[in-house]
């Protein structure tokens, strides 16, 4: 009998990546000697035909290993997050494929043998697959299982693929194990996989069934929950949500404006948790979300058209629609490119930051969210103001400014604290239209003297701020597709309008 926790990363990559996996460098140097080796692997999941198992948290698994050896496992619900799982599992031997109700763990048996006393357990979904095994020795305390899982999941006359990369820990520190999955993250692509195999095989059987609604969550911490936790909880949450985002699942467009709003709540968070990290380590997370943020503007800026096109376009800039048309073709070609070129080193970055959110420690003095709130407000307010007293600064200058506010408010989010909220999205709003009055503004007073300058570079800036983004620097940048523009205007007669 093997009873435990079981704590795993459960990962996909691609075809090519899973192949060479054992082979990568970064991997090879660790696998401890004669631990390689092939597994064919026969698993069956059982419930009950109302899935009383389901419903409590359970998963019952028989599993066969090279045709020979039969066993049991009971696995807990457990938690899943960033493709981390922590579960209890609960294993007996078996003499062949029937399930059994006792030897686990007492509360397990007891537990097993209430639920099922008038019910029997009937299998639901089957998957067999080939595993090819090694141990890590990632430090000299941490020692991690690597699997590469290729296979099938049959359900309800359905079949899925798998291709899998799971690192269990079998011993030392959960930091490390992340600490590497980042670095490997660099190596090949890498997205965090939040379901089981189990849970695969209830979405088989589930397909086209009609889903139960889901319930409003409500506010899971107070005042005077301990903040360090719920800042690292929210930071690994909105930098997860960011890698699944990265790579949509089929049937679904590429959401770069979610992308970059979530990028902009994990800046604001990074801000906000500037006191429970060192000073390396916070200035490392700042970098990389800068850098984060910079590469991914031109791919937002491919779903930014639509949300622009829904929008009237301003009255007085109608007769340079045809130029519009064509600058905005010019950027949807330079988003493309981008996209393809950022997308292994975005994965590597968030992986990155998602280990240097587990280096944040409690600190003295901040014992309670509320004493961290009352603090972090105070400074917002006292730098709104010494803005505010500079007339009409640059919103450029804000920038930092509005981050911060939206850590604040996914951390004041759980209290629900509603006006607060509805007070931080109007200051928003408001700031984006100060960023599109500013831009246009701001292109009239370079240098544009003759009227047909004026018009064009005022067209430009709306584009500019349409994105709501680095108007400084995108005011360079029209200027640049400007003249493009004119020496594409001087070949279009049918533009005489410009």
């Amino acid at each position: 009998m093997a009873n435990g926790q079981e704590k795993e990363m459960k990962l996909t990559s691609t075809k090519a990546a899973r192949k060479k996996f054992f082979q990568l460098p970064l991997v090879k140097e660790k696998i401890v000697a004669g631990s390689q080796h092939t597994l064919k692997l026969w698993n069956q999941y059982l419930d009950t035909r109302d899935r009383k198992l389901s419903r409590t948290g359970m998963a019952y698994r028989i599993r066969r290993t090279n045709g020979k050896a039969f066993e049991a496992t009971i696995k807990s619900r457990g938690e899943t997050v960033n493709g981390f799982s922590r579960r209890a599992e609960y294993t007996v031997p078996l003499q062949q494929a029937k399930p059994v109700l006792q030897g686990f763990e007492p509360q397990v048996d007891k537990k097993l043998q209430t639920l099922l006393q008038e019910d029997e357990l009937l299998p639901l979904c089957t998957v067999e697959f080939t595993r090819k095994v090694a141990l890590l020795q990632l430090s000299a305390v941490t020692v991690v299982e690597a699997d590469v899982d290729t296979g099938t999941i049959k359900a309800g006359g359905k079949e899925a693929l798998i291709g899998e990369i799971e690192l269990e820990l079998k011993k030392g520190q959960e930091r490390e194990l992340l600490r590497f999955t980042a670095e490997l993250a660099q190596e090949i692509p890498l997205l965090p996989e939040e379901r089981s195999k189990f849970s695969r095989g209830l979405a088989l059987l589930d397909e086209g069934k009609p889903k139960a609604k889901e319930e409003t969550a409500v506010p899971s911490w107070t005042e005077e929950t301990e903040p360090v936790a719920l800042w690292r909880g929210l930071a690994q949450k909105a930098a997860g949500t960011a890698l699944d985002l990265l790579i949509p699942r089929e049937e679904e467009e590429f959401d770069a404006q979610g992308m970059l709003a979530t990028l902009r709540q994990l800046g604001g968070l990074w801000l906000v948790g500037q006191p429970f990290l060192s000073r390396t380590t916070w200035k490392k997370g700042k970098d990389l979300l800068a850098v984060l943020q910079e590469q991914l503007e031109p791919m937002a800026y491919l779903t930014g058209l639509s949300d622009a096109k829904a929008k009237p376009f301003p009255e007085e800039l109608l007769p340079l629609e045809p130029g519009r048309k064509w600058l905005e073709d010019q950027w949807v070609a330079a988003a493309q490119q981008a996209a393809e070129a950022c997308g292994q080193e975005v994965r590597a970055a968030l992986w990155q930051l998602l280990y240097l959110c587990t280096l944040a420690h409690k600190k003295e003095g901040l014992a309670t969210l509320g004493a961290l709130l009352q603090q972090q407000w105070n400074a917002w307010q006292q730098d709104e103001q010494l803005l505010g007293d500079a007339g009409n600064p640059d919103p450029w200058d804000r920038k930092e400014q509005m981050e911060k506010l939206e850590g604040l408010l996914a951390l004041t989010r759980g209290l629900g604290e509603k006006r607060l909220q509805k007070r931080g999205r109007t200051y928003e709003n408001q700031w984006w239209k100060h960023c599109l009055s500013y831009a246009r503004t701001g292109a009239l007073e370079e240098g544009a003297e003759q009227v047909a300058d004026q018009e064009l570079s005022l067209s430009l800036a709306a584009l500019c701020g349409q994105e709501g983004l680095r108007t400084e620097k995108r005011r360079a940048r029209a200027w640049e597709a400007g003249e493009n523009l004119y020496k594409e205007v001087a070949r279009h007669k049918e533009w005489s309008c410009l």
